[in-house]
C-alpha cells in the first residue's frame, strides 16, 4: 500500500540529506580547489548562479547531478571565458540519457594561467640598482577537473504530494600542474544531489512547476595531494559545501512566455544567498538577471530549434554579464540538443 505524505516530507528528505554531511564541513581548508566554484553555463550564471533547483540542461552535471534524471535528449555544452585579463576558464560536457529515467554525464573544467614570469637576479649577490631581477623563464599554472556524473528518477514507495524525486552523484578527478617548477597534484572527490519537482497542471496552465534541490559538494573532504619535497607531501583539502535551492516557474499563456524565479543558499564560506530570474519568450529568446552574493548578474539566450521527424535538433547560445569587485566579466556558452 502506497502511503501519502504532505509537502513537509520533501523538506524532511532535504534536512536528512543535510544532517548526514554537514558534520564534515569543519576542519577543511579554505579556498582549496577554488576553480571548481566559478560556475559553468552562461544561462545559470546570468541567473546569479541560482540553479540547484532548476537543473534542467546539460550543465546540471555541475550544479546538481540529480537533474540528469530528467534529461531526455543527448546534450553537449561548451563555455569559454577570460577572467580579469589573467586566466582562461573552459568547460565542456556531454550528457547521454540511459533508459527512460536516467542519464550519464562527462565534464571537463579547466582554469589556466599562462606565461607567469620566473625572475632571478642578473648576477650573484644582493639586489641593487646594478643587480636587478630579470626574467629567466615562464611557468604555466593549470587546474583541471574531470567529472563523471549520473542521475536517476526514482520510484519512491512513498507518494509525496505528486513530487518527482531525482537523485544523482558526481565522481571527480582533479589534476593540477605548475610547469617551470615541476609541481603537480592529483585529487579525488564526490558530490551528491537531490531534486524534488512538482508539475502544477490545470486546464489553463502549461507546465507550471515548483521544485526544491540540494547538492552536497565534496562531501568526503576532497584531498589534493602535491608532489612537494616535504614529507609528508603537502595536501590541500576542499571544504564541503551544501547548496539548497528553490524554484518556481509560471507559464503566461496570453503571450506564450514563461517566468522562472530561483533562490539558492550556499554554505561553503558562511551563508551566501543567490537569486535569479528568467523570462522566456516563445521558447526562442530568454532574458535573465540575478544576484550572486550581492553581485549583479544579467544575461540573454537564443534557442533555435529545427524539426527532424519525431525529434528536434536545437542550438542554444547564452551570454552572461557578471559584476565583481575585481572587475566585470563576460561569459558565453553554447549548447546543442538532439
Amino acid at each position: 500500500m502506497i502511503k501519502k505524505f504532505n509537502l513537509n516530507y520533501c523538506f524532511s528528505l532535504i534536512l536528512f540529506f543535510l544532517s548526514v554531511f554537514i558534520s564534515s564541513v569543519y576542519g577543511a581548508e579554505k579556498y582549496a580547489g577554488e576553480f571548481l566554484n566559478i560556475g559553468v553555463g552562461a544561462r545559470a550564471l546570468g541567473m546569479g548562479g541560482s540553479f540547484v533547483a532548476i537543473a534542467d540542461d546539460a550543465t546540471t552535471a555541475y550544479w546538481n547531478p540529480a537533474g540528469l534524471g530528467a534529461i531526455k535528449n543527448t546534450e553537449i555544452a561548451f563555455m569559454h571565458a577570460g577572467m580579469f585579463g589573467l586566466d582562461k576558464y573552459d568547460f565542456v560536457n556531454f550528457v547521454q540519457p540511459v533508459g527512460k529515467s536516467s542519464a550519464l554525464g562527462l565534464s571537463w573544467i579547466r582554469l589556466g594561467i599562462d606565461d607567469i614570469p620566473i625572475t632571478e637576479l642578473s648576477k650573484p649577490g644582493d639586489m641593487s640598482a646594478s643587480n636587478r631581477p630579470v626574467i629567466s623563464g615562464y611557468m604555466h599554472d593549470t587546474e583541471n577537473a574531470f567529472i563523471l556524473s549520473y542521475g536517476k528518477k526514482i520510484k519512491s514507495p512513498i507518494q509525496i504530494d505528486g513530487f518527482d524525486i531525482n537523485i544523482g552523484g558526481n565522481s571527480k578527478f582533479i589534476y593540477n600542474s605548475v610547469s617551470g617548477i615541476q609541481r603537480n597534484a592529483i585529487g579525488f572527490g564526490g558530490d551528491l544531489g537531490l531534486l524534488c519537482k512538482k508539475n502544477i497542471l490545470t486546464d489553463k496552465d502549461k507546465g507550471n512547476f515548483i521544485s526544491f534541490g540540494v547538492t552536497a559538494q565534496d562531501f568526503f573532504k576532497t584531498r589534493i595531494i602535491w608532489n612537494t619535497t616535504s614529507s609528508p607531501s603537502h595536501t590541500d583539502v576542499i571544504q564541503p559545501n551544501i547548496k539548497i535551492g528553490i524554484a518556481y516557474s509560471q507559464f503566461i499563456e496570453r503571450i506564450s512566455s514563461r517566468m522562472t524565479f530561483t533562490m539558492d543558499a550556499n554554505t561553503r564560506y558562511g551563508l551566501e544567498m543567490n537569486y535569479g530570474m528568467e523570462y522566456n519568450l516563445g521558447n526562442l529568446l530568454s532574458l535573465r538577471t540575478g544576484l550572486q552574493n550581492s553581485n549583479f548578474t544579467a544575461g540573454a539566450g537564443l534557442n533555435v530549434v529545427f524539426a527532424r521527424g519525431d525529434s528536434e535538433l536545437s542550438f542554444l547560445i547564452d551570454y552572461a554579464f557578471l559584476s565583481h569587485e575585481l572587475g566585470n566579466t563576460h561569459r558565453i556558452s553554447a549548447m546543442t540538443k538532439f
